[in-house]
């Protein structure tokens, strides 16, 4: 057996080991949504100098069960922009249920910024493409698009922005910032410019929901 079948057996055990992750952590999210109605009823008949910690334990199960759920879907999806949104809630419990002072919730906040900063400038700008919308580098190479998109794109050009601009061109237009272009499948419209080149381009499935 050469090296590649090695890999390729290699990775579909991974690929089965973080499905059985992604079910027992939902297992066990759906096993403590119990423990939710339980602090409600503790809440509604506690003391009023006891309701503040039973309400800050309540909201911290509820966003490490969040937590888990995005964790859930990163497992299965291998989304980038997922974990950003992981690291948010993490950085946004700590702020919420342990920030109890000014530096806390200061270096929070930065933190936060920080992870905006790098979703904005550092991955893929992609709304769920499952909605039928997705938003990408025009950089992006083709076959990485395709992997984000329920239908593919069929194309000769290796570069999601190689292959705009051919639509553009056969169709006329001007590539300009929200000049919107379209195929068989999908409408396309330029998002960001730079020294008159596209830089983000968005596309939207005109079959969404069928």
């Amino acid at each position: 057996m050469n090296r590649k079948k090695y890999i390729t057996r290699l990775q579909s055990l991974l690929y089965a080991l973080e499905f059985a992750m992604a079910v027992t952590i939902i297992i066990g999210i759906v096993t403590s949504v119990p423990d939710l109605f339980k602090y409600m009823v503790d809440i509604a008949h506690s003391t009023k100098g006891s309701s503040y910690e039973l309400f800050q334990s309540f909201l911290s199960h509820v966003l490490l069960m969040v937590i888990g759920l995005e964790f859930v879907a990163m497992l299965i999806n291998h989304e980038e922009y997922q974990i950003i949104y992981i690291m948010i809630m993490v950085v946004a419990r700590k702020m919420l249920i342990y920030g109890d002072n000014t530096q806390d919730l200061f270096i929070g906040v930065l933190a936060i910024a920080v992870l905006f900063i790098v979703r904005k400038y550092f991955t893929i700008h992609k709304i769920l493409a499952n909605a039928g919308v997705a938003i990408f580098d025009a950089q992006t190479r083709m076959e990485k698009v395709n992997e984000h998109l329920v239908r593919d794109i069929e194309s000769r050009e290796e570069i999601l922005g190689d292959y705009i601009q051919k639509i553009f061109d056969e169709q006329d237009k001007i590539v300009e910032l929200g000049a919107v272009v379209e195929d068989e499948r999908y409408v396309y419209q330029v998002e960001e410019m730079d020294e008159g080149r596209m830089t983000m381009i968005a596309l939207e499935d005109k079959y969404k929901g069928m």
